[in-house]
């Protein structure tokens, strides 16, 4: 386990009423214009279209907590094909702003084959992981252009070590409470006083790592499904930095959101609809196009990014425990609703959260363990490449 990528888990849970949200917690974690192709479903899995595997489209990565490829290519090896995992998601320390410039790992991806997704900080946290109490000075600073050298020097860096085509997640999860730029207050009963400075914060970074030479990063805008994450009086299409400063818009989602459901079904449901039990959630989403929506969902995020002609991501999904957030446990219904999901919806990456903690891995030969059978049989039926 690294020291500061730490998996999710629930450790400091938010509740706001009898029938209302709890979230699910995230240790972590989470434009030159990345068209869209469509995803093309085999009968063995889902395929992206022809050009994708240059990884600027529909594909499967993942994420592990290593630091390194190694695993991915097992992976791949257990899918059938090296062409069934095309993107590798890792993370920026965020200690301080020299360490979010300046990433250590660069040297252990460099020449890997996988298109990377890198969460970048949006302020730092005075330790690695992004779990922390918001840094409401250097929040300023970011949304002032005070910090935009070092964003600059982080994309020099990305550029010179061949990373100059990732995928950027700004301030991922910026809706829940647990991350040192969010928008919701910890108590989850309204917005930050310091929620003004995400829009200009986000777009500063993006403007300094597209002035670098070289660059043609894409950039995500990043919530968490609102089922796990929400507050009284905050609507995220306020919060979306435009069209200008996006090239993806992407939703985290995970089998479990801290309340008890009648049956797997029902936990989809609510992901679907971005609700919590009861079907409450803290805000409605403006309808678009005339569909209406309960919450801040799966149905919402693929409706917002068509509106929007950006890529649709899943930048995170994956399994909780039974004991953790209430979750699905071993789920292999929740695997093939995300697959058909994706194969339906998904434009952009969608990365498989396969590391521990609160969170079940996938069971992988040589790779991970994590008492998964069911759903690593669904996985692997789902995503093969079928070659």
């Amino acid at each position: 386990m690294s020291f500061w990528q730490l998996p999710r888990k629930a450790t400091s849970m938010r509740v706001l009423a009898t029938a209302v949200t709890v979230g699910a917690v995230a240790l972590t974690a989470a434009c030159g214009g990345g068209g869209t192709k469509a995803a093309v479903a085999s009968p063995n899995g889902w395929h992206s279209s022809a050009g994708a595997s240059s990884a600027d489209g529909p594909g499967l990565g993942f994420y592990d907590g290593t630091f390194n490829p190694s695993g991915l290519e097992k992976a791949a090896v257990w899918l059938g094909s090296s062409k069934s995992v095309t993107y590798a998601e890792d993370f920026i320390d965020a200690t301080n702003f020299t360490k979010i410039s300046d990433p250590w790992q660069l040297s252990n991806w460099k020449g890997t084959s996988y298109t990377m997704i890198w969460g970048v900080p949006m302020v730092p946290c005075g330790a690695p992981a992004t779990q922390c109490q918001t840094n409401v000075a250097d929040y300023n600073l970011v949304a002032s252009g005070g910090a935009n050298s070092y964003y600059k020097t982080l994309a020099q860096n990305l550029v010179a070590g061949g990373f100059g085509s990732s995928y950027i997640r700004i301030g991922w999860e910026f809706n829940a409470s647990w991350m040192g730029w969010s928008i919701c207050n910890q108590q989850g009963t309204g917005a930050t006083t310091w929620a003004k400075d995400f829009v200009p914060a986000f777009k500063n970074i993006v403007t300094s790592m597209r002035s670098v030479s070289g660059a043609n990063f894409k950039f995500i805008w990043n919530p968490d499904d609102g089922s796990a994450s929400s507050c009284p009086g905050v609507h995220l299409e306020d919060y979306y930095p435009g069209d200008q400063y996006v090239d993806v818009v992407g939703l985290d989602v995970y089998d479990g959101f801290g309340q008890t459901v009648t049956s797997d079904s029902a936990r989809w449901n609510d992901l679907l609809n971005g609700v919590n039990g009861g079907g409450w959630a803290a805000e409605k989403p403006v309808p678009i196009s005339g569909q209406t929506f309960e919450g801040y969902g799966l149905d919402w995020i693929a409706a917002f990014g068509k509106e929007h002609s950006k890529q649709i991501s899943i930048p995170e999904w994956g399994l909780f425990k039974t004991t953790d957030q209430n979750g699905g446990g071993d789920d292999p219904y929740f695997v093939n609703q995300m697959a058909a999901w994706l194969k339906t919806n998904d434009t952009g990456p969608a990365i498989y959260w396969n590391y521990g903690g609160g969170n079940m891995p996938l069971d992988i030969p040589n790779y991970t363990t994590g008492a998964t059978p069911n759903a690593s049989q669904a996985f692997k039926t789902a995503f093969s490449s079928g070659v």
